[in-house]
């Protein structure tokens, strides 16, 4: 009935879908494609256990760092291992060892690191003689305690006392007759007094063989301190604190052109027009 077309050969029809099968080439992209999905999964897998691994790691160094370190802390603070259990002093020239050994009986037996500068200033606050100190701990037991004293620059006369003070105005100790190598103050001791701190620069500056002739020192003002030599009642006229270190060394040269005969007047003022007059 009706007309019949014979197809060329090789003809497919392509009228119903889904029936074309894909192309090779299709094919090998697809699967290089589901390859390198599967690798990219695996991949990033391995990323992130790798990431878990180290962060579970740093995390484990961290609660041990903590954990030693509370160790550390309760066998410094609460363990006897490293407790007090000797005392060493250095530095004590006119203080005896023992009796700063002493003050810090009370903390033998405390846990090193409980032994604060704090404390053991607190238990060395009654040694006057005492300026500064430093401490450092030798494990296991160790204290070591380095003292500086506070230097005696003169003596002044309180009641019928000779007291020992120094440029603060601190009373060290006192004698029942003057010192010999000390010279006397004569004036108070007040560190607030411009005299006495005019007074305590000089004396500071001078060597220990010059020091140790001074008989007797005496300021009015800050620029006008004087004192008498020892054996020879030679008085120099010193001035103010400034040049002290020249002027030391040209009293010297003085002293000896002075001699010790006749009292004279030496004058260091200005270091460099030293005047040497009889004293009237």
């Amino acid at each position: 009935m009706g007309d019949r077309v014979d197809r060329p050969e090789g003809f497919s029809s392509t009228s119903a879908k889904g029936t074309t099968k894909p192309s090779a080439r299709a094919q090998t992209a697809q699967k290089k494609a589901t390859q390198a999905r599967v690798k990219a999964e695996r991949e990033e897998r391995r990323r992130l256990t790798v990431a878990t691994r180290l962060r579970r790691r740093r995390w484990g160094i961290t609660l041990g760092s903590v954990g030693a370190l509370v160790l550390a802390v309760v066998v410094l603070t609460l363990s006897p291992v490293l407790s007090l259990t000797r005392v060493v002093v250095e530095g004590a020239e006119r203080l005896e060892t023992s009796d700063i050994a002493g003050a810090l009986d009370p903390l033998y037996g405390e846990p090193l690191a409980r032994v604060s500068p704090e404390v053991v200033a607190q238990a060395l606050s009654g040694i006057t003689l005492i300026q500064a100190f430093d401490t450092r701990i030798e494990p296991p037991g160790t204290l070591v305690v380095t003292i500086q004293e506070r230097k005696p620059i003169g003596v002044v006369v309180e009641g019928n006392q000779y007291t020992v003070v120094d440029a603060a105005a601190v009373a060290l100790w006192q004698e029942s007759t003057l010192p010999p190598s000390l010279p006397l103050v004569l004036v108070a001791a007040d560190q607030e007094s411009p005299s006495f701190s005019a007074i305590s620069l000089v004396l500071l500056a001078l060597p220990e063989q010059l020091l140790g002739q001074v008989e007797g020192v005496t300021a009015t003002t800050r620029d006008d301190v004087r004192f008498s030599i020892r054996g020879a009642s030679h008085e120099v006229v010193w001035g103010s604190s400034d040049r002290s270190s020249e002027k030391a060394r040209v009293l010297s040269a003085a002293l000896r052109a002075a001699g010790d005969q006749e009292a004279q007047v030496i004058d260091v003022t200005t270091p460099e027009s030293v005047v040497i007059r009889a004293k009237g």
